[in-house]
């Protein structure tokens, strides 16, 4: 017979076992993570808060999903602040699968291609805007413009690597790889995204990180060109 005491003893130890093995991978996320994230020295909430507050000069509106107002707006009252065409908006975060590795988790469908390439969104980050409005405003938004995402209390980088083409086109979007970054607790796949409207998205239209290929990107570029392009805005606006 085994006691009381051996059988929790056991179960203790299998768990221990669980948690050691499981703590490589949360390791590796969070590795993967810090490669893309903005230096520690760039104030997350107060660029929230001044994305929050500006709201100026809109451009255009859009639905943040299916059957909602086109009331997520993009605005432009920065866009010449440093001469890097930066616009803004504040949405949800739905998860982009396309380019290479299309299936991905809870994707029932997709695309081989992302509009620049063929991306791989488990190892891109990057953001995706209306086709429409891309169309509009190139070229004061490039293909694989810099993105600064500012969600859940951080600050990643991307590059805007696809665009919303669906019927209607919607906004609020970004790869499997920068949405399960920023929400890391909530098992973010092609059918479950981050449905409240408290992400950030910086975009600086005419800024394009070295090392974009068909397939993948410069990381080190990305953060390099992401730091260098934060650190002026937020000393434009004073935080």
């Amino acid at each position: 017979m085994v006691s009381r005491f051996s059988f929790t003893f056991i179960t203790v130890l299998a768990i221990f076992s669980l948690v050691v093995r499981a703590s490589p991978l949360i390791e590796r996320a969070d590795s993967i993570a810090s490669t893309f994230a903005a230096d520690a020295s760039i104030n997350a909430v107060r660029l929230w808060n001044a994305v929050n507050n500006s709201r100026g000069m809109r451009l255009a509106s859009y639905p943040w999903s299916y059957g909602t107002p086109a009331d997520v707006n993009i605005y432009a009252d920065w866009l010449y602040i440093t001469n890097s065409s930066i616009l803004y908006f504040i949405a949800d975060m739905d998860v982009d699968c396309d380019g290479v590795d299309y299936m991905c988790p809870g994707n029932s469908g997709g695309d081989r291609d992302t509009s620049f390439g063929h991306l791989d969104a488990s190892k891109v980050p990057y953001y995706v805007i209306p086709a429409r409005f891309y169309s509009q405003y190139y070229p004061k938004v490039l293909p694989n413009a810099l993105g600064a995402i500012i969600c859940n209390g951080k600050i990643f980088y991307g590059i805007m690597g696809d665009t919303n083409g669906a019927n209607p086109q919607m906004i609020g979007e970004a790869s499997y790889l920068l949405a399960r970054t920023c929400f890391p607790q909530d098992n973010l796949n092609g059918n479950r995204g981050h449905e409240a409207r408290d992400v950030a998205y910086i975009i600086f239209g005419n800024q394009v990180p070295g090392g974009v290929q068909d397939q993948t990107i410069d990381i080190n570029a990305l953060k390099t060109l992401g730091d260098q392009q934060l650190r002026m805005l937020t000393r434009k606006l004073g935080i």
